[in-house]
Formats: C-alpha cells, sequence, structure tokens
C-alpha cells in the first residue's frame, strides 16, 4: 500500500526543479522534487490490527490514560436519524503515508455511505492547516478529524469546533490537551521504545547513536524520541538529534552533516519516514558508502526507498504504522459516534506498529 515519494514529482515547482538538477544525481533529483511528510531483527514481533469495524467504545485499545470524552466542555454530537454525514480528514501534509490514510478512509466512507472530504495541506505549516480547519467548521461538516502540524495550535479550532456541533478528532498525531474526542493511531512512545529495543539489540546493548526526526514540535515524534530513549537502555549514548522539517531535500543536508560530525556513530534511529530514504541516499554516496553495514539503521514507516534500503542493507529494520486503519477506523467511529452507535466514554485506540526487517520485508501486513 505504500507509495513511492515519487508521488510528489506531479507537484513539483520550477524552483524545485532547478534545485534537483543543481545535485547531479538523478536519484536525488528523485527526492528533491519531494516535498515534506508526517520486536527485534531475528524475529519481528507483529502487533495485532484493531478491529475495522468498531461499534462500541469498550471495543477500544487504551493508548493513553485520558478519556477525553468526560471531561470535554462541549457535548459529544449526534446527528439526526437520516442525515447525509460528511466526515473530514486534514493530515500534517501531502505524502505518501497519508495517502493511505486516505484510501482507507475513502474506501470505509463508500461503505457507509457518506460524503468524505481530504483536505491536505501541501507543507507541514501549522497556520496552514488551521485555516483549513476553520474553514471546514465554516462549512458545517458534521465530523473533522486532525493529524496535528503541533498540538497546541489546534486547541482552539478544535474547542470551536465542537462548541459548533462538530466531531472533533485526531489521528497519527494527537493534542491531548485539546478538546478533541479521541485519538485513533500509533501509540508513539510505546512504538518508539520497540524502536530503541531494535536498536539496542543490533548494536549489542552499547555504542552511539544519533537521531533523525522530522518536525521539532510534532507530538507523535517527540513522543518516539521519548520511548526510543528509554528503549535503547542505559549503555548506548544519544551525542546529536537532528531535524528534517519532514523536507526530503534538507533531509539529505541534515544526514550528510551528522555524518560528518560524528564519525564514530554506530546507529542511527530515523523518527520520521523522511529520515530513512534521505539517509539511505546520502550513505550511498563515494564519501560514506564504506560505513555501510557497520553504521546500523532503523527507520520509521515503509516508503518504497526504505523497503529498497532494507534489501540492500542500508537499513537494518523499519518500524511500520497501520495508516490504511487508522483511515479505516477514524471514519469508522466518527460514523458510530455520530449516530450514536457508540457512546461516551470514549478511549484512544493503538493500531501498532510492525518491526519489519529483510526476513520479513515481503510478508507483513498494515
Amino acid at each position: 500500500m505504500a507509495r513511492s515519494i515519487d508521488f510528489w514529482q506531479k507537484r513539483l515547482t520550477r524552483r524545485q526543479a532547478l534545485s534537483s538538477l543543481a545535485l547531479g544525481s538523478a536519484s536525488l533529483a528523485i527526492l528533491s522534487a519531494c516535498r515534506q511528510e508526517a520486536a527485534a531483527p531475528t524475529a519481528p514481533a507483529q502487533a495485532p490490527a484493531a478491529s475495522p469495524t468498531p461499534t462500541r467504545a469498550a471495543a477500544a485499545t487504551p493508548a493513553a490514560a485520558t478519556t477525553p470524552a468526560e471531561t470535554a466542555e462541549s457535548p459529544v454530537p449526534t446527528v439526526a436519524p437520516g442525515t447525509k454525514i460528511t466526515i473530514a480528514l486534514v493530515p500534517k501534509l501531502v505524502h505518501p503515508f497519508f495517502e493511505d490514510v486516505r484510501q482507507g478512509a475513502a474506501q470505509k466512507a463508500e461503505e457507509l455511505g457518506v460524503d468524505f472530504q481530504w483536505v491536505a495541506p501541501q507543507t507541514a505549516d501549522p497556520a496552514i492547516q488551521v485555516q483549513m480547519i476553520e474553514d471546514l467548521i465554516a462549512k458545517q461538516v458534521h465530523a473533522i478529524s486532525i493529524s496535528p502540524n503541533e498540538p497546541k495550535s489546534v486547541e482552539p479550532v478544535i474547542a470551536e469546533g465542537m462548541s459548533r456541533g462538530i466531531l472533533m478528532m485526531t489521528f497519527d498525531a494527537d493534542s491531548p490537551e485539546s478538546e478533541r474526542v479521541m485519538y485513533i493511531g500509533t501509540d508513539n512512545k510505546a512504538a518508539g521504545k520497540t524502536q530503541g529495543e531494535t536498536l539496542a539489540e543490533l548494536l549489542g546493548g552499547t555504542g552511539k547513536i544519533g537521531i533523525i526526526t522530522g518536525g521539532l514540535g510534532a507530538l507523535n515524534l517527540n513522543q518516539r524520541i521519548e520511548g526510543l530513549k528509554e528503549g535503547i537502555g542505559p549503555n548506548i549514548e544519544v551525542v546529536d538529534t537532528q531535524a528534517t522539517d519532514d523536507d526530503l531535500q534538507k533531509g539529505l543536508s541534515v544526514s550528510e552533516a551528522m555524518l560528518r560530525a560524528h564519525p564514530d556513530l554506530n546507529g542511527i534511529a530515523c523518527v520520521s519516514a523522511t529520515g530513512g530514504p534521505t539517509l539511505a541516499q546520502v550513505l550511498k554516496s563515494p564519501e560514506f558508502q564504506d560505513r555501510i553495514g557497520k553504521l546500523k539503521i532503523v527507520a520509521f514507516d515503509d516508503l518504497e526507498e526504505t523497503k529498497r534500503a532494507i534489501e540492500e542493507g542500508i537499513i537494518q529494520a523499519t518500524m511500520v504504522q497501520r495508516p490504511v486503519q487508522m483511515g479505516v477506523l477514524t471514519v469508522q467511529w466518527a460514523y458510530d459516534i455520530l449516530t450514536g452507535k457508540a457512546k461516551p466514554p470514549f478511549e484512544n485506540i493503538d493500531t501498532g506498529v510492525t518491526v519489519v526487517t529483510k526476513d520479513n520485508l515481503n510478508s507483513y501486513t498494515k
């Protein structure tokens, strides 16, 4: 289901094209055309997938201790029988990972007979995302689910939506202090801990590592880093953390800078989808290719470039989320809440991750 970063080539601007030519490499040009994003290796673990058709709150798997529906100031919205329901999803930005979410959501919306809107910012700009949410509120859609670029930035607009009778939810990334009714997606701290444990086993429990993240303000990525630091154990030192802002061109520069600054690194953890492909591309260059295999890399998500790097032995493992299930479950739960089939209190749903290595690269599901 994952799509290549080439998905973005349709959106290539003249400025980006000139920048790509300057790289002097066809493969780097493909990466620069893109814009921003979103178990042990010897025995990969796969968490059970969440049910695709939840109808009661008791079916949820807690991903956090909060039950927002109990404390929200606004009542949980419902619709009158026979109402044509409109459900909108707002991801962080245009990115292949979110295209998988869109496909799952669109499929479920068609099954349920509801109108579905997908409103995606071109870049991970919190202000633009908030404006898009405000526009949807003005249109009086029945439900809006958001993957916030910054958790604080969406708190006021979520409160506004709830006060106007619109069901507000989050997916992929959360805004836990907001009035959102529930979160559906990866338990990011748990996923980060699994990533850290995977990297620790690859390193034999000791060494120095770097972390490549996406946006510094993204709660889900910071939760992964928190879990990662728990998972690596006391004898692995984090010597550098760099952010790509989920921009693949910046990811190339960040990867080069980290490798040059720390020639003694034993491993790197990439906690967003952008890091794996850009780091793998840089390692193929003459300056760094002698570190392939010696530098242990654990990535996040399963873009085609990441899977190819696993096949080539550049990346040892990646944490694969379940974006299709995020889309399916978000639409299903929104529908069930709006129609009164699911009632508060609601708990957050952890859609889980799978540790993917060469051994299960062709057999995992999401």
